[in-house]
């Protein structure tokens, strides 16, 4: 019994990689550990390095995913991330202040690229924030249904591949 929480990403592969073989990656609580990065701020490490902690899962470009809990109310939580990346705060459960912007439960934080610090503070305790980050691609995208290429040309290939099944051989 109980409550199951899981968190399914699609990540936009580099070109280079688009082709590669799919893979699925299945982490369990046991493989992520956790990162004690002030009192009562703990954070899972699914992606990416935080403190001496690099996360289990395997990524194609350089990818930030980390489970951020924090136990207080008023706490003010400062994150390395790497310059350049994007960076995305997801709250699941609390509230938090991210400069003058309020951010509750199922909501996110789109953060501007300057600096490399992601700074917020809590409003309730036992706030819950998945930080999503990772180096901006910088190139291209088609899109439609479930494919994500750079060109028009290549989703048309894409699609032809799945429908004769040669895609993801």
């Amino acid at each position: 019994g109980g409550t199951f929480e899981m968190c399914q990403l699609w990540l936009n592969l580099p070109k280079k990689n688009k082709m590669a073989k799919p893979r699925y990656q299945p982490l369990l609580n046991k493989d992520i550990t956790v990162e004690e990065i002030a009192d009562g701020v703990k954070v899972r490490v699914i992606a990416g390095t935080v403190g001496g902690t690099t996360g289990p899962a395997k990524t194609f470009s350089p990818v930030e995913l980390w489970d951020i809990n924090v136990e207080k109310k008023g706490t003010k939580v400062e994150l390395d991330v790497p310059e350049d990346h994007n960076v995305i705060l997801f709250v699941r459960r609390g509230m938090i202040h991210v400069g003058e912007s309020e951010v509750g439960p199922q909501s996110v934080a789109i953060m501007e690229r300057q600096g490399g610090n992601v700074i917020f503070t809590t409003d309730e305790r036992n706030s819950q924030i998945l930080l999503l980050g990772g180096e901006p691609l910088n190139e291209p995208i088609a899109a439609r249904g479930p494919f994500v290429m750079n060109t028009q040309d290549e989703l048309r290939q894409a699609m032809v591949d799945y429908q004769t099944g040669k895609l993801g051989r």
